[in-house]
């Protein structure tokens, strides 16, 4: 690997954030965020916005999310 290599998982949270922005609706990244004893879970794409009761289901629903994401 050249000096020019990059990597998201060696991004500051914000740089990370500003490129999901920026991916024009693709499954680049999923939020999965406490909100009081809920967790609201999204995806860059803009096309999941959902509610779970807890962080792993919402990594679960995430997961279905992606692997769906492409398929008609």
């Amino acid at each position: 690997m050249g000096d020019d290599y990059e990597s998201a998982l060696e991004e500051k949270p914000l740089e990370f954030l500003a490129s999901v922005a920026n991916t024009g609706g693709s499954c680049d990244g999923q939020a999965i965020i406490p909100d009081g004893d809920r967790y609201r879970c999204w995806c860059s794409c803009g096309q999941w916005n959902v509610e779970a009761s807890s962080q792993v289901e919402g990594l679960r629903l995430a997961r279905l999310h992606t692997s769906t994401a492409g398929m008609p």
